[in-house]
């Protein structure tokens, strides 16, 4: 696993060319920066400029690592969780684009996150 704030040899990639073409992003490790979103039963996160719409499926589960809460920046975005806003985040994690869904809101992608980079209040115009 990379220390908090650093991106090791994952790289960054805008999150909306990853979700247009998630065959080749699969399973490979990456540097994101990304919105994270309060949804029903699970985490989810988007691009800002490529969000879920009816019509245009990118949902993306987010999968937090382990112990996340005790780092700096998993602090930080506990307390957006807790609150139920969306958090403007830069992770580094693998990208599943499998041909199934994910979780319990079946969404269409998985993100497993391995480092939470920096976290931030999100742009309030940008939402699903």
């Amino acid at each position: 696993m990379w220390a908090e704030g650093q991106t090791g040899t994952a790289p960054k990639v805008n999150f909306c060319n990853v979700v247009a073409s998630p065959s080749d992003y699969n399973r490979k490790a990456l540097s994101v920066e990304v919105i994270r979103w309060p949804s029903d039963h699970s985490l989810s996160l988007y691009g800002a400029t490529c969000v879920p719409k009816e019509g245009y499926d990118v949902t993306t589960q987010a999968i937090l690592p382990a112990a996340w809460e005790s780092l700096p920046n998993g602090k930080k975005l506990r307390k957006f969780l807790h609150r139920g806003k969306s958090a403007s985040v830069k992770l580094v994690g693998t990208f599943e684009g499998d041909a199934h869904r994910y979780g319990p809101d079946g969404a269409r992608f998985r993100f497993v996150i391995s480092e939470i980079s920096s976290v931030e209040k999100a742009p309030p115009d940008v939402h699903p």
